[in-house]
């Protein structure tokens, strides 16, 4: 199944990253978390690093939201260029406003860590080139939801898919380094 996820998000992402011109008016257009759009054409030549979470969800992505925080700090005491995505994977309830909220409450660095909202068809969009899988739980959340984490170089390639672990941020580091 991994296999398949990445070979997904793989074709997927090339097309969305590396997309012609023309095609850029039919990518997904993401809101970050100071309310501008961009689209993963906009990032293209540096790398990045993508992950989903929920603004409700009381598990996994609070620690996912503190590990990211932490190697945006080491990237940032080591000079080190690389953009840091965080999207929702609850679009039909988590707001621009609750992204601004993770965004300040972890000290991100918009140059560094975009925190990113949209329309719910665009979220979705992004969610299933990813292969994201979410579902509502016992409060009406999707805070049942697959978490991992893609590395894509600065060419847009997809290099490596990791399951979120309590050494997300070395292996973040590890991974741009």
């Amino acid at each position: 199944m991994l296999s398949r996820i990445r070979a997904g998000a793989f074709a997927i992402l090339a097309a969305l990253v590396l997309a012609h011109p023309a095609a850029a008016a039919r990518m997904p257009k993401l809101i970050d978390q100071n309310g501008h759009a961009f689209t993963f054409a906009d990032l293209r030549g540096t790398p990045l690093i993508v992950t989903f979470i929920a603004a409700h969800c009381t598990d996994a992505c609070p620690l996912i939201n503190a590990q990211f925080a932490q190697a945006e700090q080491r990237f940032a005491q080591s000079h080190t260029r690389v953009h840091l995505l965080t999207i929702t994977l609850d679009p039909e309830h988590d707001s621009l406003r609750d992204m601004r909220d993770i965004a300040r409450r972890f000290h991100a660095d918009p140059h560094r860590w975009i925190l990113a909202d949209g329309s719910l068809a665009d979220v979705h969009s992004v969610m299933a080139a990813f292969g994201v899988q979410a579902q509502q739980g016992r409060k009406g959340y999707a805070d049942v939801h697959t978490t991992f984490v893609y590395y894509i170089d600065g060419r847009g390639m997809l290099r490596k898919t990791i399951l979120a672990s309590t050494v997300l941020t070395d292996q973040l580091v590890g991974l741009v380094r």
